[in-house]
């Protein structure tokens, strides 16, 4: 219903309430207009003219996306090396007739699908890399590839359910194709490399990704480790924090353990540093911004009886917002220079921002809810979730457009629970077709809500 039908209705619904010329208690009004609003508001988000198309569409390609999934899963690929998983997603977008365009950050490609009518340019993403995790699950299909990293072998695995995202990126793509003649608007579907180490999406939208087309809305998945397949996981405002951290190496000419006033020692200074860096958090910090600091390596020394010539020490500082960022690195700067300073020691401070935090459009967000509990038929299976301080480099395509991540459940029916980034982790396949579904009826409403008229 358009927005000018719905409020000429509502005016006379109101009207015939007020001047019936009878008298209406207060109560009786308001149930009649609620009644009223109900009835005119099915017309906002009824079913879509595609709803079945796409249902019909997923149905027929389930089959040929699982298979794809074990594929991908029986041969994941680290992070910018994607070449085997790159070449055959771009020979899918070319088999569905997409404009594929290859090699940004080495294996991203973009397949576009241009509809049949003038609509919006919007954008979907699916992430490629695995893990350098051995795979412990047993599956049939199971990775046994292994590589060398940092000079030793290890095994890999798609144990961040990159494999789903992926093939969910395909299927949508698949479903799409198959009403693009009456889908106003154009579709870049962006698979992405290296989201786990490399930053592969701001490394992509640097060498020109989204040059051409400049989309309005990204979606995107990510596998939801504590909700089974059929339930769908959204988080309002902030859902990941920026992703930061600083090395610190703290100097000093070194000496014997016996002697410790010839030296300054670097292993304590290094340790004030640590405190100190946990008493700012609550005493200097609006303990309602989230703000997490780990010092998660400190190394020093070579034996019991010398104090060492240097310590180092690396954390990851989490927290949301670029003001919030800004402010974390003036604050530990000043504290990491004023310790040093008073213990007499130099030292080197590299202090880099990675991933800035992945914000949910609460516009986008509404929308997106409007639709899913249409297409999966109940309000329960949308779950909402706290924030977490993960990053998740998805955030760089939310700094371009507006931009909400789902979470697809993903936990198999018979067991309890799973857990991403496990040498474990199972996800159960039907989590591909619900995933599909939902996806391409997303954003098949919103080019048709959005679309010049």
């Amino acid at each position: 219903m358009k927005k000018k039908t719905f409020k000429k209705n509502l005016a006379k619904i109101v009207s015939g309430i007020c001047g019936t010329g009878r008298q209406v208690d207060f109560l009786s009004a308001a149930l009649i207009l609620v009644a009223a609003l109900a009835v005119l508001g099915s017309g906002l988000f009824a079913a879509s003219p595609f709803e079945k198309k796409i249902r019909a569409l997923t149905e027929k390609f389930t089959p040929e996306l699982i298979n794809i999934r074990r594929d991908l899963h029986c041969h994941p690929e680290l992070g910018l090396q994607e070449k085997r998983t790159s070449a055959l997603v771009a020979e899918y977008f070319r088999k569905l007739g997409l404009e594929v365009r290859t090699g940004y950050a080495v294996t991203g490609v973009v397949g576009i699908l241009k509809g049949g009518r003038p609509g919006p340019i919007v954008g979907m993403r699916g992430d490629m890399d695995a893990l350098p995790i051995a795979e412990e699950t047993g599956l049939p299909f199971a990775s046994k590839v292994k590589a060398v990293v940092e000079g030793r072998e290890v095994g890999l695995m798609h144990a961040c359910g990159h494999d789903i995202h992926t093939t969910a990126l395909l299927g949508v793509a698949a479903v799409l194709t198959g009403i693009r003649e009456e889908l106003p608007g154009t579709v870049l579907f962006i698979a992405q490399p290296g989201e786990e180490c490399c930053g592969g999406a701001e490394k992509m939208i640097q060498e020109g990704a989204l040059k051409d087309y400049k989309p309005q809305a990204f979606w995107a998945y990510h596998v939801d480790d504590t909700l089974k397949a059929g339930f769908i996981g959204y988080t309002q405002d902030f859902a990941c924090a920026n992703v930061d951290g600083f090395t610190l190496v703290v100097k000093s000419k070194g000496c014997h353990g016996s002697n410790p006033f010839l030296c300054v020692d670097p292993i304590v200074v290094g340790a004030q540093v640590v405190t100190a860096l946990q008493v700012l958090v609550p005493r200097e910090i609006d303990v309602r911004n989230h703000t997490v600091i780990t010092v998660g390596y400190f190394h020093s020394g070579t034996a019991p009886n010398i104090i060492p010539e240097s310590a180092e020490l690396r954390a990851t500082v989490r927290n949301y917002g670029d003001d919030q960022r800004r402010l974390l690195k003036d604050k530990i700067t000043r504290l990491v220079t004023n310790i040093c300073e008073a213990a007499g020691a130099s030292f080197d401070l590299n202090y880099e921002f990675g991933s800035p935090s992945m914000y949910t459009d609460p516009g986008l967000l509404k929308e997106v809810l409007a639709t899913s509990e249409r297409v999966l038929g109940s309000k329960s299976a949308l779950v909402e979730e706290k924030p977490e301080m993960g990053g998740e480099d998805f955030s760089y395509f939310g700094k371009i457009a507006p931009s909400v991540m789902l979470g697809l459940g993903v936990i198999p029916k018979d067991i309890d629970k799973t857990a991403v980034h496990s040498p474990t982790f199972m996800a159960d396949e039907d989590s591909i077709p619900i995933g599909v579904n939902l996806m391409a009826n997303i954003i098949a409403d919103y080019l048709t809500r959005h679309a010049k008229k």
